[in-house]
């Protein structure tokens, strides 16, 4: 966005004279709370010596200077007449100048602002958005006597709208009482003082229904194992019902049906499976899901939570098979959600170091820690417990951890909404491991009862 091309644009704009103190203009300090409780944004004027670089005076402004997301939302009243348009042109590239210096000194990956005129301004602007460009200017003029409000430039994400400054224009026009500028400022240290953790403690106690969901699938899978797959001859029972072999040889016999590694669905279908000999195993993993997965349901979404866990039980099971052709695991079968859930256990590992930097410290280092903790006990059990699939517990932490470095907790926590790239691989993999099940559950209809029992992962 170049001062020229700005300029052009911009030269035939006009605005109506200033009259009075602008910041304490009730809509202007109306905005500003909400800026301050709703976007996280901390109050400055033009005695901040971080806002030097915008080489013009504003009434009031509100920025984030931490986390991965810089931003900047400032109040001016146009002076001149006749020069609105050439003051806003400068005052666009002033800003996209700072923008671009909190970049480097924030480590930031975008920078969003807003530039807010307080008076009409007229004219029609046109200009050309780069997607890739990381400093994304906005504009906009409000005017409380009119209860209006108008959008200059395209207002970047994660800020306010035009409609949202229109309804507090209207809100101000139509008698409402504005907050003080006091109170706007007693509100951001009220914000600040609570580590901006209000939205974290909503989240962390919604009910994680898709965590009770896969809870409940694991229950039901396990009762038709008790109830169709004979004690006599285990194995093939659960292989019939969607258990993984890592040899092709362990389905022959007197199996009804071949199994084998090839069988893609079967890294999926293995993970809602348990040793129906072992009662312990079902409970543990039903309790670690209650205890994992409702953090990451509550942090990162149910879409999140989804995919991750069918990714991971899936990549911990490849693991598993890589492992045996190198000759590292006896020839046997696999079956149980742990890596899945080890999965999970690697995302949380991974909060607040790449994504979700705006997650509260407190929280972020406490979920790693009970992370580290988690990964502890299983290594310990893994060791003592000769029956337990160490590879597909590795293979889905691993590949947790790097889903973690790309998957976001979700925005109002700390972290950011999720990129429609990102929701269509997640739905893709949701609707394969669907497809997954329905083929499992097909085979095991067609075998018959059958049986089985071997070592769980």
């Amino acid at each position: 966005m170049g001062t020229d091309g700005i300029t052009d644009r911009l030269t035939s704009l006009t605005d109506t004279p200033a009259v009075g103190g602008p910041a304490q203009e009730p809509v202007v300090l109306a905005i500003a709370q909400d800026l301050v409780t709703r976007y996280r944004l901390r109050l400055a004027d033009n005695r901040d010596s971080r806002l030097a670089g915008l080489d013009a005076t504003y009434d009031l402004a509100a920025a984030s200077w931490t986390g991965q997301r810089a931003a900047l939302v400032a109040f001016y009243t146009p002076q001149d007449t006749d020069g609105a348009g050439h003051d806003l042109a400068r005052r666009c590239e002033a800003a996209r100048r700072w923008g671009q210096e909190r970049l480097q000194l924030q480590g930031a990956q975008v920078c969003d602002i807003l530039l807010v005129a307080l008076r009409p301004v007229t004219g029609a602007i046109s200009t050309t958005v780069d997607p890739a460009e990381r400093v994304r200017i906005g504009a906009a003029w409000v005017d409380a006597e009119h209860g209006t409000a108008e959008q200059l430039l395209p207002i970047p994400p994660n800020l306010p709208s035009v409609s949202d400054l229109r309804r507090h224009a209207r809100a101000i026009q139509g008698g409402a009482v504005a907050p003080t500028l006091a109170a706007v400022d007693l509100a951001e240290r009220q914000t600040v003082a609570g580590g901006y953790v209000a939205p974290v403690r909503r989240a962390m106690v919604t009910q994680p229904y898709l965590t009770y969901a896969f809870i409940a699938a694991f229950v039901a899978v396990y009762l038709v194992e008790k109830t169709r797959i004979s004690s006599f001859d285990p194995t093939c029972g659960l292989l019939s019902l969607g258990a993984l072999p890592n040899s092709a040889d362990i389905a022959l016999g007197n199996c009804a049906a071949a199994a084998a590694p090839t069988d893609w669905w079967r890294y999926i279908s293995s993970a809602f499976i348990h040793d129906p000999t072992d009662y312990l195993h079902i409970i543990f993993n039903g309790l670690a899901m209650l205890w994992i997965g409702r953090i990451v349901e509550q942090l990162y979404g149910r879409l999140v939570l989804a995919g991750t866990f069918l990714v991971t039980a899936a990549a911990g099971n490849l693991v598993w098979i890589a492992a045996t052709a190198m000759g590292f695991a006896p020839v046997t079968i696999s079956f149980g959600a742990s890596g899945g859930i080890s999965g999970l256990v690697g995302l949380l590992l991974v909060l607040g170091r790449v994504q979700g930097r705006n997650v509260p410290p407190g929280l972020a280092s406490g979920v790693r820690q009970y992370a580290v903790l988690v990964i502890v006990i299983n290594v310990v059990f893994g060791f003592v417990n000769s029956g337990v699939n160490n590879f597909a517990h590795l293979g889905g932490l691993v590949a947790g951890a790097l889903l973690g470095l790309a998957l976001p907790p979700l925005a109002h926590v700390g972290g950011r909404d999720l990129r429609p790239a990102e929701q269509i691989a997640l739905g893709a993999v949701i609707a394969v491991s669907a497809i997954a099940l329905v083929i499992a559950g097909v085979t095991f209809v067609q075998a018959g009862p059958a049986g089985l029992s071997l070592p769980a992962s």
